[in-house]
């Protein structure tokens, strides 16, 4: 196994050096703008990513540039990349880190909220250049796949020492992202192209969970409506359910879900609202 995974860190970075898509931020160490594209690009395709980091880095260069914002203007701006929740837990951390700073945070980036071990993970690989494996889907995927297991954590637990010897960190884990979305894909993998497929377990069995179809779900519907009150403005429960067409007790569970988390808010004259935050 040790000497596999020496050849298959070699053949990816390889691969990575001839093949890697270029990008304004791919030798950016500014830590909020590693976290601003981590939060832009979860759930969404990179090429995509990149033009709403673009605009929102221009809008707000620093945090407490979003900080001193308002979180209607962040979803105005966020309009188009879907589960708006990400857009709130964005400008919650924004006046964090505008009280704390990131140096004050290090190394415990998951006090901010929404962060989990994937995006702290990414911060200190390309903001901090620590030696660690970032364990997105692209990485969990390709190793799964490569060396035939259903437990990729564990293997990247084992040898993740190995991975990173006398290698950069942000390079392995740009190199897994990029060939995770040109090669090694979710769907119809490229494996004739793979300069890996030789050695290759061809092990498919991972990642088998159904994805929520987008149109006519309740993630759609959250959708419309925080576009109609971004529009409209405060409106009754009344006037949403006859804008959107939809069920009341339906609309009544999503509001209840949005207001928990923190995207809308009954006011005082019971109109529904953006949360000033």
């Amino acid at each position: 196994m040790v000497v596999k995974t020496k050849k298959f860190k070699n053949v990816l970075l390889h691969w990575y050096k001839d093949n890697k898509r270029e990008y304004s931020w791919r030798n950016n160490s500014d830590p909020w703008s590693v976290y601003l594209l981590e939060v832009i690009s979860q759930q969404t395709q990179l090429d995509r990513a990149d033009k709403y980091f673009q605009k929102f880095i221009k809008e707000f260069p620093t945090p407490n540039d979003m900080a001193a914002s308002t979180f209607k203007k962040v979803l105005e701006m966020w309009s188009g990349l879907g589960y708006n929740s990400r857009a709130k837990r964005m400008f919650e951390s924004s006046k964090i880190i505008a009280e704390k700073s990131f140096d004050d945070l290090y190394p415990d980036f998951q006090q901010l909220p929404g962060v989990g071990p994937y995006t702290e993970n990414a911060i200190l690989s390309f903001a901090y250049n620590e030696k660690v494996i970032t364990e997105d889907t692209n990485i969990k995927r390709i190793i799964s796949r490569y060396f035939g297991t259903d437990n990729p954590k564990k293997y990247i637990e084992n040898f993740s020492s190995l991975l990173l010897k006398n290698t950069n960190s942000r390079n392995l884990n740009q190199a897994f992202m990029d060939f995770g979305s040109s090669i090694c894909k979710p769907r119809s993998p490229l494996c004739s192209d793979c300069p890996l497929e030789n050695t290759c377990k061809k092990y498919f069995n991972y990642e088998t969970k159904l994805v929520e179809k987008f149109p006519g779900s309740n993630r759609e519907l959250r959708g419309n409506l925080i576009k109609l009150l971004l529009k409209k403005g405060n409106l009754e429960v009344k006037t949403i359910q006859q804008e959107l067409d939809v069920d009341q007790d339906r609309l009544n569970e999503i509001l209840k879900k949005m207001q928990k988390d923190g995207l809308v808010k009954l006011n005082t004259k019971n109109l529904v609202e953006i949360n000033p935050g």
